[in-house]
């Protein structure tokens, strides 16, 4: 309840704890935010994007955040399976 994983897929899609978010606005990122911040300001948000997303689609969601008044932001990891092979 207390995180939000803001997935971003490739083509610049979002979903919001796996719940597809309508629009790929700011406006719609923030409000869609705003509706599952179930813990309100002390909400957690998790950034989720595919490698291959746009920059500019991270910047959206964390400038909803910022709009929405969350300001705990983090970003979720991943290895590549070609890092592991090494």
């Amino acid at each position: 309840p207390k995180e939000l994983i803001v997935a971003v897929s490739a083509d610049g899609r979002y979903a919001i704890n796996k719940t597809p978010v309508e629009g790929r606005s700011v406006e719609a990122v923030a409000a869609a935010l705003a509706e599952n911040a179930k813990a309100g300001k002390d909400s957690v948000v998790i950034i989720s994007a595919d490698a291959t997303a746009a920059h500019q689609s991270v910047i959206t969601v964390m400038e909803a955040a910022r709009r929405t008044g969350l300001s705990q932001i983090t970003f979720a990891t991943q290895n590549s399976a070609r890092a592991g092979a090494r």
